[in-house]
């Protein structure tokens, strides 16, 4: 039976309940207990406690559920996100409109808000009371600014940030949901790929690993390349949103393409078929970590915009109704069988009220827009309680629970070792719990940094070689290929040690993959180019590159082309002796042009590859999370059988932090030497002549060749495949040194995880030391402490504790 999402929240709120009623049973019988010194302390900490159950019961009673909506060009995202709505207020368009975020937020009233981001060239504001159309016209207008100033090289222009509140259709219908009462619902329409870059999108992307994701594919693209570039889109968009696929429902939209075939329920279930194993094969390629979730992911079958029109069908606006009508029968009466289509009159006006409704029906039914329904909202009650209520509990957690289980446990114990003679033991206890805590994390942290020390050590030998640059003619060394060897070798080694979490752990070493075709993605088809002398620049990698780069980039490959750095010359290599000066002109040309060519690599490289180290890198963040949550277990559960009684848990939240920034830094060289040369010419030289028979008299003009001495540039001009050689063993330096950069970043993250776990420990041992140190005090002064008193108090303290400790291990 499918589990109820307010079942799920209703359990978690009586858990914390439990421990609210568990607590106050424990701080009345504990109060009655403690000297007056006492009270502020523990009257302190009972405000603390109670704050941060009231901020858990209001963060679990109203909790905030975002549907990020991303997708595979032309795929109907944001027609998607209308229907979501019930009404058409995000601007569609055949080519790509969605550059900034827009999110939808469910209110009872109207309201846009457009902030005023770093160069905006549109009006910025807030509005109330708009129409539908009012909207979507504000929001066209906006996105066709953006897109022209992105069109021009603005690149000063950030990506508008829109949020709209509206009665929309998924919250306002009560069938469609079954969410707690005060839930905050938005729809997250994301960019396209080409502007995931922006800071401003970026930073509200990275906070979408708390957003349940739908992911849609353009199903009506049938052209075999392009194919291939949707999946790998798909791929790009996953890693782009980060964390699990399992979060994201996958939809093949505009599949009703398929109805237009004679035999379309046999077309699109193949398609539907061979298109599901080609989604889930390309992740599982790309994503490794995630097999086992990937293996479960729920792909669906989706129309979206005949879906909303059915919807505008039925509206009560006789003029929106008849719009949708008009559409439905001009675009889609494909999905319409003929009997309904032959009772129907000739102009759409004239359909009466049941017939605009079977015919809605119809379509409803042939958009599987109520399997898309069924399927998002067991997808909401299957994921949504996980996303949110481990978050929230940690955050509890932090603000006050471990702070009441560590000062229960602790309190209690030192009272119960009070006395003298106990006073002395658990002293010695303590200094002897230090000693072994310390020897504890220092042999695990030297575990977990130990195989990125290996690393570091071998790239920086690595690196060492790389610098030693041969000649063309030698086999070149790929540094890289060896550290991909050594690195995989050494996580290998810690995934053994590891095996219930060896996939999570495949990022530390895999985002390299990536990478490199990022690169060869933008070299490949430079050299294809020159090769076949016309412009191939089609890779998907540069054309996500900045437009001004990319027609800079072009205009260098046309003019090497019409300076004679032909097919063949790309091919075998050409000597060239210039002799004019037009030939010397055109040879500096040559050469200064294949040097920009190298300089325009060199900067469209660096922002691809930073582009996709900062999508790889979240995935390494990911795996290094978990890596030191796994650690974070083992420590607290190693020193919890140390030391027992004092109350040791540590906050994820404050100690497994992590932060990257990596600049890559690519250089490429292309040109060629030019040496100064001599080469003979000869000369007719003009010379008067007196002949013999003139009597030596008159003289004539003749011409005699002389051979002179001229000057000359000259030059071996490359073939594509030594460019290409020489670009390729600069590409694999740069990749070493990115290498080494991580390799350096693990063990400084390592590093301050140990340095945040030794410091947290320390703390809470000094405390404990300063409490039982006090309870001595008060034991001095009243004697003997009841022991048949503090035992049971400590039983109270260690069942809060557990009970604590199982609410942080809720839907992990």
């Amino acid at each position: 039976m499918r589990n109820n999402i307010k079942n799920t929240f209703e359990a978690v709120e009586k858990l914390i309940g439990n421990i609210y009623k568990e607590w106050g049973s424990f701080h009345e019988h504990i109060r009655e207990q403690l000297p007056p010194e006492y009270y502020s302390e523990i009257e302190s900490l009972n405000s603390q406690f109670q704050v941060a159950v009231s901020e858990f019961i209001k963060e679990l009673s109203e909790p905030v559920l975002t549907l990020a909506t991303t997708g595979t060009t032309s795929s109907g995202k944001s027609t998607l996100v209308n229907f979501l709505c019930g009404a058409e207020i995000v601007p569609v368009a055949v080519q790509e409109m969605s550059a900034g975020v827009v999110i939808v937020e469910y209110s009872e009233t109207k309201y846009l808000k457009i902030d005023q981001t770093p160069g905006a060239i549109w009006e910025c504001g807030e509005w109330n009371n708009l129409t539908d159309e009012d909207i979507y016209d504000r929001l066209d207008q906006v996105m066709k600014s953006y897109l022209q100033a992105n069109r021009d090289g603005k690149t000063s222009v950030a990506c508008p940030q829109t949020t709209i509140y509206y009665p929309f259709r998924l919250v306002a219908d009560p069938n469609l949901l079954d969410l707690p009462e005060k839930t905050t619902v938005r729809i997250m329409d994301l960019p396209g790929l080409a502007h995931v870059g922006d800071e401003g999108n970026g930073s509200v992307i990275r906070k979408c690993k708390e957003a349940l994701c739908i992911v849609t594919y353009n199903s009506a693209e049938t052209d075999r390349q392009k194919v291939s570039n949707l999946l790998q889109e798909v791929v790009d968009q996953v890693k782009e949103l980060g964390g699990s696929p399992a979060r994201m429902l996958f939809v093949l939209n505009r599949i009703d393409e398929f109805r237009k075939d004679q035999n379309w329920p046999d077309s699109e279930r193949d398609f539907f078929k061979r298109t599901v194993h080609d989604i889930k094969q390309k992740l599982t390629k790309e994503l490794e970590e995630y097999q086992e979730d990937i293996s479960a992911l729920q792909v669906i079958k989706m129309s979206a915009l005949p879906a909303l029109l059915s919807i505008k069908m039925k509206s009560n606006n006789q003029q929106e109704s008849n719009q949708a009508s008009r559409k439905i029968d001009s675009m889609f009466n494909f999905l319409i069988p003929e009997d309904i289509i032959e009772d129907l009159p000739r102009k759409v006006e004239r359909w009466e009220h049941h017939e605009r409704h079977r015919v809605a029906q119809t379509v409803w039914e042939a958009s599987y827009a109520e399997e898309f329904h069924k399927y998002l909202k067991e997808h909401i009650d299957q994921h949504f309680p996980q996303l949110v209520i481990p978050q929230i509990v940690d955050r509890f957690k932090a603000k006050a629970g471990n702070a009441v289980v560590e000062w229960a446990m602790q309190t209690t114990n030192a009272f119960i070792n009070s006395s003298e003679e106990n006073y002395q033991k658990e002293s010695e206890k303590i200094s002897q719990i230090r000693q072994e805590i310390s020897q504890f994390i220092s042999q695990k942290a030297q575990e977990l940094r130990d195989p990125f020390e290996q690393i570091e050590n071998a790239l920086k030998g690595l690196m060492e070689e790389s610098n030693q640059i041969p000649s063309l003619e030698q086999e070149l060394p790929d540094p890289r290929a060896r550290a991909d060897q050594i690195i995989a070798r050494i996580i290998g080694e810690l995934r053994g040690s590891y095996q219930e979490r060896a996939d999570s752990l495949v990022p530390l070493y895999g985002w390299r993959k990536a990478m490199t075709e990022g690169v060869e993605e933008i070299l490949e088809p430079v050299i294809e180019s020159l090769d076949n002398g016309k412009l191939c620049l089609d890779s998907k990698t540069l054309q996500a590159a900045n437009p001004t780069m990319l027609n800079l980039l072009e205009a260098t490959i046309k003019n090497l082309i019409e300076l004679g750095y032909s097919p063949e010359v790309a091919e075998n290599g050409k000597e060239i002796e210039a002799r004019t000066d037009q030939e010397k002109r055109n040879l500096s040309n040559l050469n200064e042009n294949l040097n920009q060519l190298a300089d325009i690599l060199k900067l469209l490289i660096n922002e691809a590859v930073k582009k996709i180290l900062e999508r790889e890198m979240r995935r390494v963040r990911d795996a290094l999370e978990t890596l030191l949550n796994a650690y974070l277990s083992i420590l607290e559960e190693g020193m919890s059988t140390i030391a027992p009684n004092i109350g040791i848990s540590f906050s994820r939240l404050q100690l497994v932090k992590i932060d990257i920034e990596l600049e890559p830094s690519f250089e490429f060289k292309a040109g060629f030497p030019i040496m100064k040369g001599t080469w003979l010419e000869d000369v007719e030289v003009p010379k008067y002549k007196r002949d013999l028979w003139t009597l030596w008299i008159w003289k004539r003009l003749v011409y005699y060749i002389e051979t002179k001495e001229r000057s000359s540039d000259n030059a071996q001009l490359p073939k594509t495949e030594d460019i290409l050689k020489g670009w390729l063993l600069q590409k694999n330096q740069a990749e070493v040194e990115i290498y080494s950069q991580v390799a350096h970043w693990f063990i400084s993250q390592i590093n301050s995880f140990i340095t945040g776990v030794e410091s947290y420990q320390k703390e809470i041992v000094d405390r404990y030391q300063e409490r039982l140190d006090k309870a001595h005090d008060q034991a001095k002064l009243s004697h003997q402490q009841d022991l048949s008193i503090w035992n049971p108090l400590q039983m109270e303290a260690k069942e809060l504790e557990d009970n604590i400790k199982k609410a942080g291990k809720v839907l992990r």
